[in-house]
């Protein structure tokens, strides 16, 4: 059997760890896995294909379509038109929708980088199949993030 469990980078992981040597696991039976952080900044438009989950045009297109609209309404009343005026709203909220997205989302990363530099590490323990509930409690009891249980048969 193998108990597997997420933690933070923490004084908790080490103390589960000591733990486990405590009720009898072989050092050779427990392994940690930390895992890498993402680097990479955030893309300013997503393909087809490739996607990080942070959009940048949501907000321009939503600000540009409103900006269109009162162009186009106050057009009427500017010696410009209906039609120009909607264009040049259209063009100056895809610029303001975009730019204030840009500079939130790198804000936002920025922010994200100086806090969260916890890494998430992975615990993996070969036990026997008395040791498993055992085991479960104490990695619950350490704070972990989350816990599974496989057989041999699940390869």
């Amino acid at each position: 059997m193998y108990v597997v469990a997420s933690f933070e980078y923490s004084d908790a992981l080490e103390t589960a760890v000591a733990s486990l040597e405590n009720i009898g696991i072989k050092n050779k039976d427990i392994l940690v896995i930390p895992l890498d952080k993402r680097t990479e900044s955030t893309k300013i438009f997503d393909s087809i294909h490739s996607s990080d989950g942070k959009s940048l045009t949501d907000f321009a297109a939503i600000l540009g379509t409103i900006f269109m609209l009162l162009g186009g309404i106050y057009g009427f009343i500017l010696p410009m038109g209906p039609i120009f005026g909607a264009l040049i709203g259209l063009v100056f909220g895809l610029l303001f929708g975009f730019g204030c997205d840009y500079f939130y989302t790198k804000k936002k990363e920025k922010s994200m980088l100086i806090k969260d530099n916890l890494t998430e590490v992975f615990l993996m323990v070969k036990c026997s199949d008395s040791q498993v509930d055992k085991i479960r409690k104490m990695l619950w009891e350490q704070f972990a993030l989350g816990v599974a249980t496989l057989t041999k048969e699940s390869k």
